[in-house]
């Protein structure tokens, strides 16, 4: 926006100097440069992790209207200035008054000083956070990155301070580089509207949720909890698992493997135990599963996402072996990689389940291509073996038919859940199919087999949106080929869960939650048959 205090004035006032219009039609080129990779970066964020946050997700429209003023006043600036040039008088908008022309400038200025300031600020804190994990060409990736950031900031604080000087110097044609102040606009525009949006966000529980904050952000020093997992024990012992995370944002470093038990079906629960302290090294992917013919608790687990370990309990979790390694006894091919950014392998998460025939089946996956499968054992935890790679697929549950065939249900990048079958215990699999009944936003979720007899009752929980919000329960009548039964248990954020049956037939998901993100607590849930169906089902 071109700014003038009189259109009287000589032309000699509005003629442009080349050697001055040049570095403006720079400024303008360069504004373009920075709008469009700030535009960039906002789709890139979004596709990468906008189904990470509910509240952007669902007002994706405040980035669509921000991107488009930022890069439509860069434009717009940009062509003013090479037809000013062209012609020989400056276009654009002027003010009469110099009075009122130079009073909004300066306070225009003012702000533009300290927005120039906030956005170098944000990068370098954006960049601090990251910067243990940059190696090699990702140091290219965050010079692009800083562009948009370090360039608008420079561009602020220069037009301010050159508008401050030249006040100084009581110069009278005071002038705001050209699409600044639209750009400054669209970034009022940005934080205004998300944050009118977040002050005014209240996701609302389902009425008859029963719930009550298990671990939560902040409990154990500062630390944070993601990856829940849970078992239901006879005599209403209830155990409820998570990584505890020095950040909770990072699938690395020091991260804890913790518990909490339950003596009476989850209505109170004892103190964080860590099972697991590898110090600055991932103790993580929890998938505990109970051998019903032995009253024995199995733990698997993973070190750095690539190393696979078991413990186990004899007293329902009240005491725990010491961990053994299996993972060459599972013969992996892992790459023996020690960096902790070469996620490889990963356990469950979730809950392992004990087949009819006594085999302990823990659903397993690679980071890469090779998928999701099944580590198996059929001595009673004695030793392990690894089933058939579905060469699809990550996280992973699994529940056992009626008819004794076992179904895998995997995260995927597609935007729906992958379905596979054995008809061998897991040993190899059907050619799988995206089930399009199933939105997955990218994440973990939860299968568990309700009721065999009279009815089948399969049970299934995960955040029902292209974006981690909004958790649902579901039920299905048929093995899974349908799903009928559907119900909101929450509508804010919310992502991995995990579902048990207690002794009275009360159902229970445990799964991350919060108000504005679901790392800020894991959250203990209670409902029963009837809630799920309205009434219309009952045992």
């Amino acid at each position: 926006m071109e700014i003038d205090n009189n259109k009287h004035h000589d032309d000699e006032k509005f003629a442009f100097k080349i050697e001055k219009s040049k570095k403006l039609v720079f400024l303008g080129v360069f504004q373009i440069v920075c709008a469009c990779i700030f535009s960039l970066i906002l789709y890139l964020f979004f596709e990468l992790f906008g189904g990470e946050f509910v509240v952007i997700a669902e007002n994706l429209w405040i980035l669509l209207v921000f991107a488009t003023i930022l890069v439509g006043s860069a434009i717009y600036s940009t062509v003013i200035i090479i037809l000013s040039r062209k012609s020989g008088r400056i276009i654009g908008v002027q003010l009469k008054s110099v009075n009122t022309k130079t009073g909004w400038i300066l306070g225009w200025s003012i702000w533009n000083m300290f927005l120039g300031v906030v956005l170098i600020v944000v990068f370098v804190v954006l960049y601090i956070l990251v910067a243990d994990v940059l190696t090699g060409t990702l140091f290219l990736l965050v010079f692009v990155l800083a562009l948009p950031f370090i360039g608008y900031g420079v561009l602020f604080i220069y037009s301010s301070l050159r508008i401050f000087i030249n006040k100084i110097k009581r110069k009278v044609n005071l002038k705001i580089i050209d699409g600044l102040t639209e750009a400054s606009i669209s970034i009022i525009f940005l934080i205004s509207s998300f944050g009118l949006t977040i002050a005014f966000y209240n996701p609302q529980w389902s009425v008859g949720v029963q719930r009550q904050r298990l671990f939560v952000l902040g409990e154990q020093e500062g630390r944070g909890y993601r990856i829940p997992a849970m078992l239901a024990l006879p005599g209403d012992v209830v155990l409820a698992f998570s990584e505890s995370r020095v950040d909770a944002m990072l699938d690395w470093g020091d991260i804890d493997l913790v518990m909490k038990r339950s003596t009476d079906g989850g209505k109170t629960w004892g103190s964080i135990q860590v099972l697991r302290n590898e110090e600055i090294h991932t103790a993580g992917n929890p998938c505990p599963v109970y051998d019903r013919h032995t009253n024995t608790v199995w733990l698997p687990y993973c070190v750095d996402n690539k190393k696979v370990f078991v413990m186990s309990s004899a007293d329902l979790g009240l005491t725990w072996s010491e961990p053994r390694e299996i993972t060459e006894e599972l013969d992996l091919g892992l790459s023996g990689s020690t960096s902790q950014l070469d996620m490889e392998y990963g356990t469950g998460p979730g809950c392992g389940i004990q087949l009819d025939s006594g085999r302990l089946a823990i659903p397993s996956y690679y980071f890469d291509g090779r998928g999701s499968h099944i580590v198996y054992s059929d001595d009673h935890g004695m030793t392990w073996k690894k089933g058939e790679n579905l060469n699809y697929g990550g996280e992973c549950q699994a529940f056992e038919a009626v008819n004794g065939s076992l179904c895998i249900n995997c995260r995927t990048r597609d935007g729906y859940r992958y379905v596979a079958w054995s008809n061998d215990e897991g040993e190899t699999w059907e050619p799988g199919y995206l089930d399009k009944e199933f939105t997955d936003p990218g994440c973990m979720a939860s299968f568990y087999r309700f009721t065999k007899t009279p009815k089948s009752r399969v049970l299934f929980s995960n955040p029902d949106r292209l974006s981690r919000g909004h958790l649902t329960i579901r039920m299905s009548y048929d093995e899974g080929n349908s799903w009928p039964v559907s119900k909101l248990v929450y509508e804010g954020p919310s992502a991995y869960s995990q579902i048990v049956v207690l002794e009275n037939n009360s159902l229970c998901v445990l799964f991350e939650t919060g108000r504005y993100d679901y790392r800020e607590s894991i959250t203990f849930v209670t409902v029963d048959l009837t809630w799920l169906t309205n009434g219309q089902d009952q045992l």
